[in-house]
């Protein structure tokens, strides 16, 4: 094992010093040994590098080395991982030996773990985490985005890119159907909704406890894994300045491959003219149309002037392409741009024995790469420590900040993002990207959409958030080991969403016989805001070898939502929208009742080691939620380590650093539901009364009073590896993670009077395996570190209702199903085999009633002759089997180069928009997707076999031609830094240029990422993720 990592080590520093030969000359000969301060042993694979040079070599596997340098003095430098480095003056000495000593720092590293710390070496859980450094290295304006691709486990994906957008995290799968998937967020210690409003650059490190032995400690919040965000706290010493920043040009990361203006103008008039020949077969003098007929079809047949507009099968032949009478537009070009934005914190820390204070502001201003969209924030954090006197400590934090945003509404079904890509590529002259908006008219022949261009640019949209986040600690040393903790916090958030659209931006604005008559204005306000007490008694002991801490806490929260919204339509005029709305009507006034919920919770945790050797840890939690009517759930955890390295049959095994394995079993719980969820709430509805239709209200939904938990038992079984001094680590899990009682929507008896009621029935598995790597492959005066991660997941549906009846889900209840058997929400469609080609494979093929020529070939599941219903198939599932990261390290010198690759791969993902834009009949008004140009349109030109014709009659049913492989490799972040020399002035300044998100490579044609799944696999047109290009620095004074 020796003589391997020796050749491994050592031969890249042999390559430098070919390269340095020549400065050889008059050189003198260096030997000496290396050996440990605790055990005396010799130390392979040390870096000897002579101070501020590239001259150097490794240490042999007897420890001995052998360096040529200059004649005249010098130091020399001695680096191993795990052990503290060493600088020896040479003087006249030509035989050095050197003892190293391990860092003692690195050996005493901590983890945050639920409602205290544990040494990272004595953590018998899942634990995963990124610290300041990794986070402060690159530039991210959301804590989400430095988690993604660095943690096994862990999915972090960014559904849209619309600036300030929250990202979706997964822990280990999805494991509830009705209730959230998202992990519990907890800062310094305070469970938060979300990590809104929070600068990464505030952030120490973030832990996730992904089992649930880690997780238990938080009950019934905990099945979905937690997130634990520390800050940065002031330290004793001198008060240093930090300034850091950034600025940066975001661009859109890929278009969508769409039509052009000949292609879509040349199926336009394919389709009607094909339209034409079939209208004329069927029509009541059964008179065979010809492609040139439509006009005088119009005026003699259906007695309609030539002047009126139906343009449904209308050829127009103004709109030829090439004529004078057009303007093209590439649309994506027109909404999407160059989009500057900036990032800047200044931060103060620093303290005393008896005050320390940390201290940070920043302050983000990122346009949108869609036209019209910004977001503004500003943050504040303050953390403060004062010891009032001996055993007594005081902990505030105040955290303010506000954001400003005008987002518009790109994302989703029939938004700007959609409009942008469905609209054709031409309009009337003149009009340009403003077709349809005023003073141009909207001309149907090519859809009656309005430009989003004007849209954005002539609307009105602003959101104000506002939170606060504050909480205070007293922590009272009570007697030895012991210790009372209590904290009291509150984290308040506000929302005030304006929104105004003028009669300018609606499609009908000539119809409107004053300004303001179309205008509308829709006001949205809501205010959450949740309180915290909590009181946690820590005790720490050891007795020779034995170690014990225990917990034992209590915790009240209460939670309080309030909400409205009104819409105002017509207004009196364009102007000052939010003023004049006092002097309009409202046509839509909801103000939601204050939502009010209360969480009791109590807990406990005993850890035991002994010589650190043998590990056992085990939790209980006892909540009660107001949500439910069985309000009380127990949580219990239990897991345990064993590290073999530290037996002494192990000793002789130099190669091993660190042995542990680890097992674990614990429950956890899920109950984030409506608070009035086991209640039969009231709903608006019509009757009559005396013959007149009256407005009221009735029971909506059917109470269950035995509404209970939703509870996850999970069990883990785990290793951490470390060899050559912990050079290289690895860290490996499998765990089996079984949902049961899910908090489900379930279909009841139709005698209650009601269709769904909340029910605890079902059951989900997620198991799956985890692998991570750490290693250091060069240290020195050069460097290279390599982190890598990897996990496996399947899903599946093991129960549902007492008959295990399926559920179907997707869009409008036709794309997915939930069904035992079944990973969550597989795709159930039609699976298309290829098109009909000719009238021959029509008739000696299954099909479907009235299927023709041109059309969509189905497999014929069942066998049974024809395409029914019953042909539908399950077709694969919105859930990656595998995700992967990849981050490598180099450091030369003052230089340091990074770069992160994540993957995923084995989900799919169904292009609603593309089915929505890009299926026959909808190319009369829509633009389609570029593979259009080879759709079948004869017996002749039968195109790519898979695209059907223009006037197929299979455009209603949702098959797999919109169904994509969502697999992805992106090259995620690339940073380039340089570390200034240390001067008297300054303690480190540093400047990078980084570029984030670089490259996909992905085969998804449908849209425009295969991240952007708005709906549990449904895509339909998200605002577009950017490729950013940075500059930025780091000064601590």
């Amino acid at each position: 094992m020796k003589k391997l990592y020796y050749v491994v080590r050592v031969l890249p520093l042999l390559v430098l010093l070919l390269l340095t030969g020549p400065l050889l000359a008059q050189n003198r000969t260096i030997t000496g040994k290396v050996t440990t301060a605790e055990n005396n042993e010799t130390l392979p694979g040390v870096t000897v590098v002579l101070k501020g040079t590239t001259i150097g070599t490794g240490t042999n596997p007897d420890g001995t080395f052998s360096l040529s340098i200059p004649a005249a003095g010098g130091t020399l430098v001695f680096s191993f991982v795990g052990y503290l480095t060493k600088e020896v003056a040479l003087g006249t000495s030509t035989n050095v030996n050197v003892v190293l000593s391990q860092d003692a720092q690195m050996l005493a590293e901590t983890v945050v773990v639920g409602y205290g710390t544990q040494k990272a070496s004595n953590v018998t859980g899942a634990i995963a985490g990124v610290t300041a450094k990794e986070i402060e290295e690159r530039p991210v304006n959301r804590i989400e985005n430095a988690l993604a691709g660095q943690m096994p486990g862990v999915t972090v994906q960014t559904v849209t890119g619309e600036p300030g957008a929250e990202l979706q995290i997964r822990v280990r799968g999805t494991g509830s159907i009705n209730a959230s998937n998202e992990p519990l967020y907890v800062v310094d210690g305070v469970p938060v909704e979300n990590l809104r409003g929070i600068n990464p650059t505030d952030v120490a490190n973030i832990e996730v406890l992904k089992d649930a032995a880690s997780a238990a400690i938080y009950g019934s919040r905990g099945s979905n894994g937690v997130v634990l965000v520390t800050t940065k706290r002031g330290k004793k010493g001198k008060a240093k300045l930090q300034f850091s920043g950034y600025t940066g040009v975001q661009t859109l990361e890929r278009r969508i491959d769409m039509m052009t203006p000949e292609q879509w103008i040349k199926q336009r008039q394919e389709g009607v003219d094909e339209a034409w020949v079939n209208r004329g077969k069927t029509s009541a003098v059964n008179k065979p149309y010809k492609a040139s007929d439509p006009m005088e079809y119009r005026a003699k047949e259906l007695n309609i002037p030539l002047s009126t507009p139906n343009p449904t099968y209308m050829y127009d032949p103004r709109w030829a392409y090439g004529t004078d009478s057009l303007d093209y537009v590439d649309w994506q070009d027109a909404v999407f741009r160059k989009a500057v934005m900036q990032q800047y914190q200044i931060g103060v820390s620093g303290g005393s024995d008896d005050f320390s204070y940390n201290v940070n502001g920043s302050y983000l201003d990122q346009d949108g790469i869609f036209v019209g969209t910004n977001l503004k924030r500003a943050t504040l954090r303050a953390n403060f420590d004062a010891r009032i006197r001996k055993g007594i400590k005081l902990t505030m934090t105040l955290a303010p900040s506000t954001e400003w945003s005008s987002l518009g509404r790109v994302d989703g079904k029939d938004n700007q993002a959609m409009n942008a890509v469905q609209m054709p590529p031409v309009s009337q002259k003149g009009a340009g990207v403003l077709v349809g908006a005023q003073p141009f008219p909207a001309y149907a022949w090519s859809g009656r959409y309005i430009s989003p261009v004007a849209v954005m640019e002539r609307s009105d949209i602003n959101t104000t958030r506002t939170r606060l986040n504050a909480n205070m600690g007293l922590n009272v040393d009570i007697y030895k080991g012991l210790q009372l903790q209590l904290l009291g916090a509150m984290d308040n958030n506000y929302l005030n969403d304006q929104q105004f659209f003028p009669t300018n931006t609606s499609r009908d604005w000539a119809t409107a016989t004053y300004v303001g008559q179309l205008s509308r204005a829709r006001l949205t306000q809501g205010s959450g805001t949740r309180y915290l007490f909590q009181s946690v008694l820590n005790y720490t002991r050891k007795l020779g070898d034995h170690s014990v801490n225990a917990i034992a806490g209590y915790s009240v929260e209460r939670f309080r939502n309030d909400g409205s919204v009104q819409e105002f339509t017509p207004l009196p005029n364009d102007w000052s929208p939010f003023v004049n709305r006092n002097n309009a009507t409202p046509s839509i006034s909801d103000f939601q009742a204050p939502d009010i919920n209360w969480l009791l919770s109590y807990f406990g945790r005993v850890q035991y080691d002994y010589k650190e050797k043998y590990l056992v840890s085990a939790s209980l939690r006892r909540d009660g939620s107001a949500k439910f009517g069985q309000p009380w759930g127990y949580f219990p955890a239990v897991s345990v380590g064993w590290r073999v390295s530290s037996e002494e049959f192990m000793r002789g095994i130099t190669a091993i650093s660190d042995l542990k394995l680890r097992a674990s079993y614990g429950v956890t719980g899920n109950n984030r539901i409506p608070s009035n969820a086991q209640f039969s709430i009231l709903a608006s509805t019509n009757y009559s009364l005396n013959g007149v239709a009256q407005t009221g209200f009735a029971p909506g939904s059917y109470k269950n009073e035995n509404l209970g938990w939703e509870r996850t038992g999970s069990f883990n079984v785990g290793f951490d590896f470390g060899m050559l001094s912990n050079r290289i680590q690895i860290s490996a899990d499998a765990y089996n993670r079984r949902t049961k009682d899910l908090l489900l929507r379930a279909p009841i008896s139709s005698i209650t009077g009601y269709t769904t009621s909340w029910q605890n029935v079902g059951d989900i598995r997620n198991q799956g395996l985890e692998v991570g790597i750490n290693s250091q492959n060069m240290v020195g005066a050069f460097t290279w570190g390599t982190s890598f991660n990897t996990s496996y997941n399947r899903n599946e549906v093991l129960a549902l209702d007492y008959n295990n009846t399926p559920i179907v889900a997707g869009f409008s209840n036709l794309t997915q199903i939930i069904q035992v058997g079944q990973p969550l929400n597989a795709f159930l469609l039609y699976d298309v085999v290829g098109v009909y080609k000719t009238q021959e494979e029509v008739n000696n093929s299954p099909r479907m009633s009235g299927t023709k020529v041109g059309d969509s070939k189905y497999r014929d599941v069942n066998g049974d002759g024809i395409i029914t219903e019953a042909d539908r198939t399950i077709v694969g599932n919105p859930q990656p089997k595998f995700i992967f990261g990849i981050t490598n390290n180099f450091t030369y010198r003052n230089f340091d180069l990074s770069f992160l690759i994540n993957a995923q791969q084995g989900g799919q993902i169904y292009s609603m928009i593309g089915r929505s834009i890009d299926r026959p009949g909808m190319g009369y008004l829509y633009n389609k997707l570029a593979k259009w140009e080879n759709r079948w349109q004869s017996e002749e030109i039968q195109g790519d076999g898979m695209t059907p014709s223009i006037n197929a009659t299979t455009g209603a049913y949702y098959d797999t031609r919109w169904l994509y492989s969502s697999d992805y490799i992106r090259l995620k972040n690339i940073t380039l830094g340089y570390n200034l020399p240390k001067l008297k002035y300054y303690d480190r300044a540093r400047f990078y240029v980084a570029v984030e998100n670089a490259y996909i490579w992905h085969k998804y044609s449908g849209g425009f990422t295969p991240e952007a799944a708005n709906n549990e696999g449904g895509d339909y047109g998200g605002y577009p993720q950017a490729r950013t290009f940075t500059l930025g620095f780091n000064v601590t004074l």
